[in-house]
This record gives C-alpha cells, sequence and structure tokens, in this order.
C-alpha cells in the first residue's frame, strides 16, 4: 500500500529499537556464561530472515492476489513509499514469532532468535530503500546488490528474489545470469529446465 513518509520510514527507528529490546532482553535472563548462545540464536534468526525474504518475495509478493498488485506498483513506480506500515508487521512479526518460538525453546531463545530475524529484516528494508533511493559506485558491494535488483525489476520479475543476499536464488536456480558484459541475461540452468517443462 502506498505510505506516507513517517509510515515509510518509521521501520528504520522502531525496528531498530525492538531489535536491541530483544536482544537486551535475551542477555538479561541469560548467565553471562552463556551469552555465546544468545550470539549464535541471533545469528541464527538473521540467517533465517534471508530465507524468509526470498520465500515472501517469491510466493507471496508475486503470487498473492492483493499482495501481488501491491508489489507490481512498486515495480512500476519504484522510488514510491509503497510497502507495510511498521504499526502492522512490527507486531505482527512479533505476535507470529515469539510465542512458538517461546513454547520450543524457552524465553531467551525466543528473544534471540526473534532479534536475529528482525535485524535481517531491517537490513533487508535498508538495502531495498537504498537500491532504489541512491545511487552506487561501480564496483562497490553495493553496486552488485543493487543491479541484482534491477535485473529483477527490468529483465524478469522471475528471478534474483534475494535483496540482501543472492544466496537463495542460486540454491533454488532463479538466480539471473549474465552471459557476458553487454549482451542480455540468461535463466540459469534450473530456470531453463522449468520453461521447458511447461
Amino acid at each position: 500500500m502506498q505510505l506516507n513518509r513517517w509510515n515509510y520510514y518509521s521501520d528504520f527507528v522502531v525496528y531498530p529499537a525492538v531489535v536491541l529490546a530483544l536482544s537486551g532482553l535475551a542477555l538479561h535472563i541469560t548467565p553471562v556464561a552463556d551469552w555465546w548462545r544468545c550470539g549464535l540464536l541471533f545469528v541464527a534468526g538473521a540467517i533465517a530472515w534471508t530465507l524468509a525474504e526470498y520465500g515472501l518475495h517469491r510466493f507471496v509478493f508475486h503470487r498473492i492476489p492483493g499482495i501481488r498488485e501491491m508489489h507490481e506498483a512498486h515495480h512500476h513506480d519504484q522510488r514510491a513509499l509503497i510497502g507495510t506500515s511498521t504499526f502492522v508487521s512490527a507486531p505482527g512479526c512479533l505476535a507470529v514469532m515469539l510465542p512458538p518460538l517461546w513454547l520450543i525453546g524457552g524465553s531467551a531463545f525466543a528473544f534471540g532468535l526473534t532479534g536475529g530475524f528482525l535485524l535481517g529484516y531491517l537490513c533487508y528494508v535498508s538495502v531495498h530503500h537504498l537500491v532504489h533511493h541512491r545511487p552506487a559506485r561501480p564496483g562497490s558491494a553495493f553496486f552488485a546488490l543493487k543491479r541484482r535488483h534491477a535485473l529483477h525489476h527490468h529483465v524478469t520479475p522471475e528471478g534474483n528474489f534475494g535483496v540482501t543476499s543472492g544466496f537463495w536464488d542460486r540454491v533454488f536456480g532463479t538466480e539471473i545470469q549474465l552471459r557476458q558484459r553487454g549482451v542480455a541475461p540468461v535463466p540459469s540452468q534450473p530456470q531453463m529446465r522449468h520453461a521447458a517443462e511447461e
């Protein structure tokens, strides 16, 4: 949905606060000798986000009616402030993640894993905003991210679903590969097999 500036930019204030609060809670209730476990949970949550990012972008943003149309509006006007309000997404994530994780592994487990997951989300919204609103220096890591995402927007929406990482696109064969400089992109081998089966 189209957001006002307050709703759009609130992600960059609310999510850091939530991540810090969850991390602080996890450390507060964990003995100092076991803080390394909190760190591992945090990293695991951030890694889990990258898979969620890929899955959401591929199977929800491009497939689910209503959400698909909102995402297509973003494809048509990439600088528009389109997204989900922080005041819906943050409570939603907490409500969906914390209770089951708490039941599975206790409070420190839930706080650590959720904190890392939401840090991953914060990285995603930050990178996604920057690739659409900031220039990049050729040869930089940011330029590579910007280029990957531009291929998704301008070549085919059926590839390069990862915004912060291309790892899952490589794993699932949805990475848009270039033959060579200046030559049109080609789908990866699994995409070509999938297209031949249709």
